[in-house]
């Protein structure tokens, strides 16, 4: 065992509790010799800047060593040290552009001649607010090529657009309201209204201001009337036509009993929405053809169609008869969303509809219907078919109950 006062040695760190500061000697090759003070925990890079500070030796050419060991620019100093100063000559070009980059003259006479240099200057200089300022009261469009701090700088925004008004739409969003800044760059041009803050366009105190300093600014309040009309009615539309497609959809399912009677009284037109290869496999008995990505269909809803000239059986006959009820199938006739798709029948009956509002020799948008649980349905009702009896999905066989149920197999075999 052994004997440690414990005690004495915790009186002595009370009594000289730890410097935040530590000393530095730092020896050259040729003799020189530096002793300061730096704060506990610095960084070598700020050693050097405190020696660029006090001895005017440039930071790019120092070289710091410790035990003969080059240190990092980003490495701590935790306690006083020697250390070794090497000197080396700037011929590096990384560290010339640096220098170059953040040369306020260079840079400020290079974006004189060409602005856009800017976006390659220092990022220290595209940082501060006085050599902004400087830079766009003549230059508006250098604003782009600043920070965000500067670009939310009042003094400095309202010197930019003061020389080019559409620089407006480079300001922070807060200053975008600033009625001051606003008329001063609608005062050059007068589209810089479309980066103002839109609730300062519905102050009339305001727009009367702006008409005042630029007569165009009434022309463009204008245009942006027509267009929000404009848009406005483009919406209602669209949302017309989507609520039209939705009740479409809702009240044009027809059931297969209906659909039966209609066929045997042969009071309706049947129409086969699928492709032609399906329809040709099996099909309703005496319907026609009218598949939902046919040319003819695109034609006839968003173009319009010829309807006394065309060849189409399916659209004569709908043309023929006005009055008899249209009835659109698929293979399952679903609009059931939840399945992932809906059914090609939906999306014809909602453009025959469409195109009966749109060419009454049609006749009315009612007559149009869809079959609830399509060709399918048929098939299994055992109602007339041509072609294959078995029901199809996408013109591949769908075997209900499983494909051993379908060949009346015993399931485990």
């Amino acid at each position: 065992m052994f004997d440690f006062d414990f005690e004495s040695l915790e009186s002595e760190l009370l009594e000289n509790p730890e410097n935040p500061f530590i000393s530095l000697t730092v020896t050259g090759l040729d003799g020189s010799e530096y002793s300061f003070d730096v704060q506990r925990g610095c960084m070598v890079r700020e050693v050097k800047a405190s020696l660029e500070k006090l001895r005017g030796i440039p930071v790019f050419e120092q070289r710091l060593c410790r035990d003969f060991h080059e240190l990092k620019d980003e490495s701590f100093l935790h306690d006083g040290c020697e250390l070794q100063l090497l000197r080396s000559v700037v011929n590096d070009a990384e560290w010339l552009e640096q220098c170059i980059k953040a040369n306020k003259e260079l840079v400020r006479e290079a974006a004189m001649r060409e602005v856009s240099v800017l976006a390659y200057a220092a990022e220290a200089l595209r940082a501060d607010q006085d050599f902004a300022l400087d830079l766009v009261s003549g230059h508006g469009f250098a604003l782009r090529y600043f920070s965000a701090d500067v670009r939310a700088n009042r003094e400095v925004v309202l010197s930019a657009v003061q020389s080019a008004g559409s620089m407006l739409k480079c300001a922070e969003a807060g200053l975008k309201g600033d009625p001051e800044i606003v008329l001063a760059a609608v005062q050059h041009d007068a589209k810089a209204l479309m980066h103002a803050d839109p609730d300062l366009l519905h102050d009339t105190d305001f727009t009367m201001q702006a008409m005042a300093t630029n007569r165009l600014v009434a022309d463009y309040l204008l245009s942006l009337t027509l267009e929000g009309k404009v848009q406005a009615e483009t919406k209602r539309k669209s949302e017309e036509a989507w609520q039209q497609g939705e009740a479409d959809a809702r009240d044009s399912g027809l059931t297969l009993e209906s659909a039966h009677l209609q066929f045997l009284r042969n009071e309706a037109l049947f129409l086969d929405s699928r492709s032609v290869d399906e329809f040709d496999r099996s099909h309703l008995a005496g319907a026609f053809s009218f598949a939902e990505r046919s040319p003819m269909l695109a034609r006839l809803v968003q173009e319009g169609e010829d309807l006394e000239q065309t060849a189409n059986p399916a659209l004569k006959q709908l043309v023929r008869f006005p009055n008899k009820a249209v009835i659109v199938y698929s293979d399952s006739g679903s609009d059931d969303l939840s399945l992932g798709y809906i059914s090609r029948c939906v999306r014809v009956t909602q453009e025959l509809r469409r195109a009966c509002r749109r060419q009454p020799s049609l006749g009315h948008e009612k007559r149009i219907f869809r079959l609830i649980g399509g060709l399918n349905q048929w098939k299994r009702a055992g109602f007339p078919v041509h072609g294959d009896q078995r029901p199809l999905i996408n013109d591949h066989i769908l075997f209900e109950g499983g494909i051993h149920g379908y060949l009346n197999l015993e399931n485990d075999i």
